[in-house]
């Protein structure tokens, strides 16, 4: 089998040198091709023409490589992992005949995220199956079909149920040297790789809008994708199969209502925008391309955080708030909120939640339709995302949230959280800590309370207001 060498911080990927053509040697004309199109990959200076090449690699190759490389799960896919029974079902093909394992796609060179030499552009769900299947992560199914495996000797293997370290060495040795192919794109920006895999790499399946977007990356599209789905915010809950993440009434990851609806909040709190361009589809397309241009390596996330936390201080403490806000009426929460820490007004989480469910129940009240409409003015509004629309939400909600009357809690001078509100946020989180995000040790005296929105501007010392912390945590932070 031919390798073309290469230095150390090359990428070690075999050319052209398929297991059935070793006995061919290429053409000198060939292996000098290859050799630039490798240059072309790992030199981030080199100037190169957006080259369209494909090579082969073996899954040991793969795996050798994969701290090097951006697997990106997070970029373009619905569903943040496969379930674990179709990545076995996808093992299982590498031991079975006659099945084809489609094309990756890689790209190479300059602008790859997180100043990783390399990027699966598609495939992750592929890659990231072969790495936790090599790391012990899944077996192999419980398949008939694996009862008699047979790599070429009169002995059968079976292989059913297998963890890769409880394979035999000869079936290590066949699935490492298993040889995939890729397609290559070199030095391609953001936006063109995201372009490309919207229009080329998955132009047979129907892409919803944001995933659209997501395939744009930057700073804000990672951050987005981290929080919906894989350290979300506390009012992002997994359900109990872990897969589809929620947190308003009927809400679906599949569709990535969450990953949209945090966009949107992050749009409109930034800037001024939403006034002058409505939140619809083209105007976060422009807001995320924008980003990716201009912002491609940095992202502050201070404020949005200060107006995540007071969100969930509300639904924490207003449990009827998931059940009768939609996903638009919490983005436009949020941003009345944002408004209200941007004018430095001190608010209580649980009242201004409670006024803002008031005020939504008051302008769908049924007597407010004029004659001949099916929904009242704010209804109505509510149905578009032009910037007329828009801007009249919260021009009626401001208005009607004004009209009602709500008392201004007096917030508790006591800085120090009791032992027992401290051991129900313990609970509550699992033992998570809240600031590093590992495991406490039971509950005792090193665990503290940590404010969530802090003391120092007015905010209560109170159950809603209260993370159970490392000790060690609380006294650093």
């Amino acid at each position: 089998m031919t390798v073309i060498k290469m230095k150390k911080e090359q990428f070690p990927f075999k050319v052209n040198g398929k297991r059935k053509f070793k006995e061919i040697k290429p053409p000198k004309a060939l292996v000098k091709a290859n050799n630039m199109i490798l240059k072309a990959m790992m030199d981030r200076d080199y100037s190169s023409k957006k080259l369209n090449n494909r090579i082969d690699f073996s899954i040991k190759d793969l795996a050798l490589q994969k701290d090097r490389m951006n697997f990106s799960p997070k970029e373009y896919q619905r569903f943040f992992r496969a379930s674990n029974e179709w990545q076995q079902q996808f093992i299982k093909s590498f031991f079975a005949k006659n099945i084809i394992i489609p094309e990756f796609c890689f790209r190479f060179g300059k602008n790859i995220p997180l100043n990783f030499k390399s990027e699966i552009m598609d495939g992750q769900q592929r890659a990231t199956s072969i790495v936790r299947f090599i790391e012990n992560e899944i077996a192999l199914p419980e398949d008939e079909d694996l009862e008699f495996f047979n790599i070429g000797d009169d002995y059968d293997y079976d292989l059913r149920g297998k963890h890769y370290r409880n394979l035999p060495n000869e079936v290590r040795d066949y699935f490492l040297a298993y040889e995939l192919s890729a397609q290559v794109y070199i030095d391609l920006s953001a936006d063109e790789a995201g372009d490309r895999f919207v229009h080329v790499l998955n132009n047979h399946t129907g892409l919803n809008r944001q995933e659209k977007r997501q395939a744009i990356t930057s700073k804000m599209s990672r951050y987005v994708q981290e929080k919906s789905r894989f350290k979300p915010y506390k009012v992002f809950q997994t359900d109990a199969k872990g897969i589809n993440l929620k947190f308003i009434h009927k809400g679906e990851h599949t569709k990535l209502d969450v990953d949209k609806t945090l966009a949107e909040i992050i749009y409109c709190v930034m800037s001024d925008q939403y006034k002058a361009k409505g939140v619809g589809g083209p105007a976060i397309d422009e807001f995320y391309r924008n980003q990716s241009r201009n912002f491609q390596h940095e992202f502050k996330t201070g404020h949005i955080d200060k107006v995540m936390n007071f969100a969930n201080q509300s639904m924490r403490g207003v449990p009827m708030a998931k059940d009768m806000i939609s996903y638009k009426a919490f983005r436009n929460y949020c941003v009345m909120v944002s408004q209200m820490i941007k004018s430095h007004n001190k608010i209580d989480p649980i009242n201004f939640m409670n006024t803002y469910i008031q005020a939504i129940i008051n302008l769908k009240n049924p007597t407010l339709r004029s004659d001949g409409l099916t929904a009242t003015p704010y209804e109505l509004r509510m149905r578009g995302s032009g910037k007329e629309d828009t801007c009249a939400q919260f021009d009626l909600l401001w208005k009607e949230m004004s009209l009602i009357t709500y008392k201004s809690t007096q917030l508790d001078e006591q800085r120090t959280f009791s032992r027992d509100v401290v051991k129900q946020a313990y609970f509550e989180q699992d033992g998570i800590c809240a600031i590093c995000g590992t495991r406490m040790p039971e509950f005792g005296e090193d665990i503290h309370g940590d404010h969530i929105l802090l003391h120092k501007d007015g905010n209560p010392t109170s159950p809603e207001n209260c993370d159970a912390v490392h000790a060690s945590c609380n006294l650093r932070k």
